[in-house]
């Protein structure tokens, strides 16, 4: 783990509960719906770096299987005491899994990975997903890595610069990328990028 991804675990070990405190409760209705509407019902779910449990309790309650992974020790606590699974601690780029999901949701998760290992990480979750499974990503709108005073790294994204990381990903094709507000009353204004990738079994680019 590099020293910029040191700074972004302490701080959600030192500040788990004021973080789930305001994140626990935002309105994610129209997030579910885009993603919960491109695979079956029913399928089964990976919530990658899943935070409070929030979403992955979500999921669970509509019916869907559901496994979930944070590197945070105190994430992992707090999920696996909302949700009642076995969440795994571990990181994008340790993660392993056969390809067993109909769908990643990877919400404000892979942006703290920095941007010479998001291959490595996509190439994981890709890899864990089913021919024709998709993943569920989401950035700050940006271009650059940034490291906020509270030590934690963002790598801001762009449509442009996304595409070009999945040159490194074969097996993982862009079908959908929008820009949205941050659902939070104090970031109103704050622009992030939605994207939604499909496993296509790994054909050659052109």
């Amino acid at each position: 783990m590099s020293n910029q991804e040191n700074g972004t675990q302490a701080y959600y070990e030192n500040n788990a509960w004021s973080f789930i405190e305001r994140t626990l409760y935002l309105d994610m209705g129209e997030h579910y719906q885009r993603f919960l509407s491109k695979f079956r019902k029913a399928g089964r779910v990976l919530d990658a770096g899943c935070g409070s449990g929030r979403d992955a309790y979500a999921f669970k309650r509509l019916g869907y299987q559901v496994d979930a992974f944070d590197s945070s020790a105190e994430m992992v606590k707090s999920a696996r005491k909302l949700v009642g699974i076995d969440v795994q601690q571990t990181t994008f780029q340790a993660f392993k899994s056969e390809p067993v999901y109909d769908a990643i949701w990877a919400y404000a998760s892979l942006l703290h990975v920095p941007y010479a290992e998001l291959p490595l990480a996509l190439r994981n979750l890709s890899a864990a997903l089913k021919t024709g499974g998709i993943l569920f990503a989401s950035f700050k709108l940006g271009d650059g890595e940034v490291t906020r005073e509270d030590g934690r790294l963002f790598s801001m994204m762009t449509e442009e610069r996304f595409r070009s990381i999945l040159q490194d990903v074969p097996d993982l094709r862009l079908e959908e990328a929008r820009i949205t507000l941050r659902n939070k009353p104090t970031l109103s204004e704050e622009k992030w990028l939605i994207l939604i990738a499909l496993k296509t079994g790994g054909k050659p680019r052109n």
